[in-house]
């Protein structure tokens, strides 16, 4: 099923992608499980995403913070997931050109949810901002992203 806001709709492609993510049956679940964390697809729709980060020990320092470095390889890959829901043709691509990662307060276990949006989607460029939210409902980080849309084959 494809997922459609204002008559545009992702790619059947990228939507089997995203379903695929969200059903925990997708390469990139064991990927992201084993490079990122326990990453947890919970919702998506056009131009937008909904996940859950239970942070593990693997990626915290002594003193009980996740490391910003992580942080931010965790938000490229929410931003590509974010870009993606807005890629209209199965032969879309995308890489990252910019990516600012803004720390409010630390990101601590047990978990943060992250809202991941598209603010501006054009013919090259695929603007994404998201925030992690903690458990007491606080921004711990915001990410600013820039994607920019290629063509394969």
């Amino acid at each position: 099923m494809t997922q459609e806001k204002n008559d545009r709709t992702t790619s059947d492609r990228h939507t089997d992608i995203l379903d695929g993510y969200m059903a925990g049956e997708s390469r990139f679940n064991d990927w992201a499980h084993e490079k990122l964390g326990d990453l947890i697809l919970t919702d998506w729709e056009w131009g937008r995403i909904a996940m859950r980060w239970d942070i593990d020990d693997r990626f915290v320092m002594p003193d009980g913070v996740m490391f910003g470095g992580h942080i931010a390889s965790v938000a490229d890959h929410i931003a590509g997931l974010t870009a993606m829901t807005v890629l209209e043709a199965n032969e879309e691509r995308f890489r990252t050109s910019k990516l600012e990662t803004n720390f409010f307060r630390p990101v601590m276990r047990p978990f943060v949810e992250i809202d991941g949006r598209v603010v501006n989607a054009s013919k090259t460029l695929i603007h994404v901002e998201a925030d992690f939210i903690t458990p007491e409902e606080k921004i711990a980080v915001r990410i600013s992203a820039v994607q920019v849309r290629r063509m394969t084959g």
